[in-house]
């Protein structure tokens, strides 16, 4: 179950923590779920935040849509040349259609019932994707957006620029900083792969002061060469730093 609620907060872009945030849910509740089954009422609202059934929620899917989509294809075809044509076995096709199989369609069932489908107007190969639990093309896109716009949003607040050029048919990033200039440059799929830890250190490289022993010992007073040797050994981790980043 915990699975499921993840994969879902992939989707939205947000984390767990914030999902607990939002419902009025004590902290690390959710992740306790798996030992300890939740409220009916905690389920319906983790339901409603997402806009999905239950069923979702429970078996990773949602039952009831996947095979009321799999019967619109089936369409008048007997459940025999429904099963010849998908080379999927008759007995399973009944379980599908009926509600009976509790298990995630696979990948390879999906690809299977698409490649027969007349009901394409009707019912895509996102709608099957999606109802059967998995991430669909347009989810995807949605997801990548989110992303991009979560990590440039983090950017922006430590005080960086984010520049998205199209440079020789490539999508590329340029972080800038109104002090320091561009600070880096990277493809935009590494944007998306790593620019957190690429902010992080940015952070720790510009922004952040070493932490010193009298910043944990204000109450002791400290003699001219003891503070003089502690701006010696602040200067060297600055330089450590820099040669790291070159």
């Amino acid at each position: 179950m915990l699975e499921n609620i993840q994969s879902l907060c992939i989707k939205k872009g947000i984390s767990v923590a914030k999902l607990e945030r939002e419902l009025g849910f004590s902290r690390g509740s959710i992740y306790k779920w798996d030992k300890n089954s939740p409220s009916v009422d905690k389920l319906q609202k983790v339901a409603e935040f997402f806009n999905v059934s239950v069923d979702r929620i429970m078996n990773g899917f949602d039952k009831s849509e996947f095979s009321q989509f799999v019967d619109t294809i089936k369409w008048n075809r007997t459940l025999e040349q429904f099963s010849k044509d998908t080379g999927v076995p008759a007995a399973e096709l009944f379980d599908i259609i009926y509600g009976l199989d509790y298990s995630q369609p696979s990948l390879e069932l999906i690809n299977k019932i698409h490649s027969v489908n007349d009901m394409e107007f009707l019912i895509s190969r996102d709608d099957l994707l999606e109802a059967a639990g998995h991430i669909s093309e347009r989810e995807s896109e949605t997801i990548r957006d989110q992303k991009i716009q979560m990590i440039e949003e983090q950017f922006e607040e430590a005080g960086f620029e984010v520049i998205l050029e199209n440079e020789d048919q490539y999508e590329k990033i340029h972080i800038d900083h109104e002090a320091h200039g561009t600070v880096a440059t990277m493809f935009l799929h590494e944007f998306i792969e790593r620019g957190e830890s690429v902010l992080e250190k940015l952070k720790q490289k510009y922004f952040d002061e070493p932490l010193t022993i009298a910043a944990h010992h204000d109450a002791e007073e400290w003699t001219e060469e003891e503070r003089e040797e502690i701006e010696r050994f602040k200067e060297f981790v600055r330089s450590k730093r820099q040669q790291q980043g070159e």
